[in-house]
């Protein structure tokens, strides 16, 4: 079943774990990526809608005032698809659209008993019925100034001129605490495109800079930035940890829906690096790392057609498919690490990525792939607890394409 989920940028985490639970019942899911698009883009978002046979509407305060978010809606009820309202972040009843306040499902507190709400509210749900013969009128691209900064960027070519005052315009708007996120997409989209001055490449390299800026995700006071990545190394109370841990408890937690004054961080990423703390690995051989490296000796290995430190595959590529790898990792999504992972692993040692990463939440910090021994490394925090280890994990060429290989290597340490 094909289930559409609509939501705000800056609920894209809380999205993640939605779409995981949505996937766990054996549901296709899909939801935009892209922040901001020109027509193609909302062209093949509509096309989605219509395909779709539940139709989620993520409530949060950013969400109901998308013109996006509620266009895609309106376009829903159009269509007579089931809608499923399920919130993200708690709103005032007021700002709810109309129609959803009745059977919505409170997720902004995720755990067994909202993921059984929502089990129980999808079954509710009616069928969808065919689409009608003649399909209602679709909704206008929705207009933003982002998109016009788009189609600048995505131009074929940007005089020189033109550079400098697109990079200047879009520092201006990294101010806005509102705009930032996506302005800051804009900027990774611009300092990619081929044909740019020596010096605009150069400021861009300075503002996209590896250092800690305002979380984009609006969940931790910040987030480090390693230059290329949003990584899970977070700031929250003055105090460093990893996301996908509980953050300690400095303060006396409010209630949720209490009124607080909220933190506004400053424009300019913060000078400092993460603690030793956060970022190296405990020394020591800790006990779930030694049961895969048993689980690896057990298992065995066998041939295959892998090639190491192959040049036909390339670098950006690695990058990817390690960055990938991990996403798939942090949100429990089985599918989509298996598509990162090579045959021989596939067949032979499955069951260690199972056994390891469903108790791990990792962080990318690297990618080597100079020499005959390719390799990503990450710190594994585990899911309980407050161990965490460093590994290094071999990549291989297959097909000439990087895939993830070998994790008996990394889970025993060599």
């Amino acid at each position: 079943m094909h289930v559409f989920i609509s939501y705000a940028r800056r609920d894209q985490a809380s999205i993640s774990q939605l779409r995981a639970d949505f996937e766990r019942l054996g549901h296709y899911v899909w939801f935009d990526r892209e922040s901001h698009g020109g027509q193609d883009w909302w062209d093949d978002v509509l096309a989605h809608v219509r395909g779709c046979v539940v139709f989620v509407f993520a409530i949060s305060p950013d969400s109901v005032r998308s013109k996006a978010c509620l266009a895609e809606l309106r376009y829903a009820e159009a269509l007579k698809r089931p809608v499923l309202p399920v919130v993200v972040r708690r709103v005032p009843k007021a700002d709810i659209p109309a129609g959803l306040t009745a059977g919505l499902v409170d997720y902004s507190d995720r755990s067994a008993e909202t993921a059984i709400a929502l089990l129980k509210a999808f079954n509710a749900l009616p069928m969808a019925k065919p689409l009608p013969p003649r399909l209602p009128p679709e909704p206008e691209i929705p207009t933003s100034y982002l998109n016009a900064y788009l189609d600048r960027i995505d131009a074929e070519e940007i005089a020189d001129a033109d550079q400098d005052e697109l990079l200047g315009a879009l520092k201006v708007r990294l101010s806005d605490e509102q705009e930032r996120a996506d302005v800051w997409d804009l900027l990774v989209r611009l300092r990619g495109r081929p044909g740019l001055t020596r010096k605009v490449a150069d400021d861009i390299e300075q503002v996209l800079a590896p250092g800690w800026q305002p979380d984009p995700h609006e969940r931790f006071e910040a987030r480090y930035w390693d230059g290329q990545v949003w990584t899970t190394l977070v700031v929250q109370n003055g105090q460093e940890f990893n996301d996908r841990s509980k953050p300690p408890q400095v303060n006396t937690p409010r209630q949720r829906g209490e009124k607080t004054d909220e933190l506004v961080m400053p424009s300019a990423p913060v000078q400092r690096k993460p603690t030793a703390v956060a970022v190296k690995a405990k020394r020591r051989v800790l006990p779930w790392v030694v049961a895969g490296a048993v689980l690896a000796a057990a298992g065995g290995v066998t041939g295959g057609l892998l090639v190491f430190g192959s040049s036909s595959a390339d670098p950006e590529a690695a990058n990817r498919i390690a960055r990938n790898f991990v996403d798939a990792v942090n949100t429990r999504d089985d599918n989509a690490m298996q598509r990162y992972v090579c045959a021989r692993d596939l067949k032979d040692n499955s069951h260690l990525y199972g056994a390891f990463f469903d108790t791990a939440n990792v962080t990318l910090e690297s990618v080597n792939v100079d020499g005959p021994d390719p390799r990503f490394t990450i710190l594994a925090a585990r899911t309980t607890g407050n161990s965490s280890v460093t590994l290094s994990i071999p990549l291989a060429d297959e097909n000439g394409e990087w895939r993830v290989c070998d994790i008996s290597k990394a889970l025993s340490g060599r």
